[in-house]
């Protein structure tokens, strides 16, 4: 038995070294790759802050989530290019986020709290892969449809399956902690270690760090409320409650003094897709472990 465990173990590490080995050979690319793919969720964040904003200032349209971003993004001059290239640069976000948390290139190591966010970004990986595909879907068709009740259906399959409702818990419970996360990290500038600012000034990396902050914070609020929800959903035992990032931004609008909280976050999730651009361009990426 011991002798079947010590193979296993050399087996993994070889597997190990020979996945550093390959992807410390094709780093550059997979840095520039990362970059992009920072760029292109930038581009999906301001589309969908700035859709926001129009709604809370009375300019018309709706609220919308990451895809009928996708949808509205391509409806613009070139959208098309565009898109294709957004579907580039988020397969290129996801494989960085892979990378992230399979070969732990930024030394979080295995405890607890380090696996559980590297779990995280296994979860965005997969999230950004599919909102590849559907923006490749919207590229190739010139057009789609696209329904803002996505949530509340995954609710609904996951209520149908045995103990539904305590997984459905879990998950809000586990959106309320991205939340605390995302509002303690934004409040401690957490991020600004990540960054390489060698040729800006302390003035400005200073409003940089706020417009992080605002961007960070305002995908905290968003996740609180999207994570209430499915808690509500869960204690009441139907789906019908759930609601999304197009809900949430909604539900915030109806709330009193509504247009200046959906204004709020709408110019907080605008700053997001900035920050995004940032680090883009100034992030350290390391995908050599």
């Amino acid at each position: 038995m011991t002798d079947i465990k010590q193979a296993g173990q050399k087996l993994q590490g070889q597997v190990q070294d020979a996945a550093h080995t390959a992807t410390r050979h094709a780093a550059p690319g997979l840095e520039a790759l990362a970059r992009v793919g920072y760029a292109s969720k930038g581009i999906v964040y301001g589309m969908l802050g700035f859709l926001a904003l129009s709604v809370a200032l009375g300019q018309g349209g709706a609220t919308t989530d990451t895809k009928g971003a996708l949808i509205r993004l391509d409806d613009l001059p070139g959208g098309q290019v565009l898109m294709w290239l957004l579907v580039l640069g988020l397969l290129g976000y996801a494989l960085w986020q892979l990378l992230r948390a399979a070969l732990d290139p930024e030394h979080h190591g295995t405890k607890p709290g380090a696996l559980l966010k590297r779990t995280g970004y296994t979860l965005s990986g997969g999230a950004n892969i599919a909102l590849a595909i559907f923006a490749a879907r919207v590229a190739s068709r010139g057009s789609i449809s696209h329904s803002q009740n996505g949530t509340a259906n995954a609710a609904s399959t996951v209520l149908h399956i045995p103990g539904g409702q305590f997984l459905l818990g879990l998950v809000g419970v586990a959106l309320f902690a991205l939340a605390g996360s995302q509002l303690y990290t934004a409040y401690g500038a957490k991020f600004m270690k990540r960054m390489a600012f060698t040729d800006i000034g302390a003035k400005y990396q200073d409003t940089l760090k706020r417009v992080g902050q605002l961007g960070i914070a305002s995908r905290g609020v968003l996740s609180a409320i999207i994570g209430g929800f499915l808690l509500v959903a869960a204690w009441r035992d139907s789906a019908g409650t759930v609601v999304g990032v197009s809900g949430a931004l909604t539900w915030l609008r109806g709330q009193p003094a509504g247009n200046f909280l959906l204004a709020a976050v709408a110019l907080g999730t605008l700053c997001y897709g900035a920050w995004c651009g940032v680090q883009a361009m100034y992030r350290r990426i390391r995908v050599d472990g």
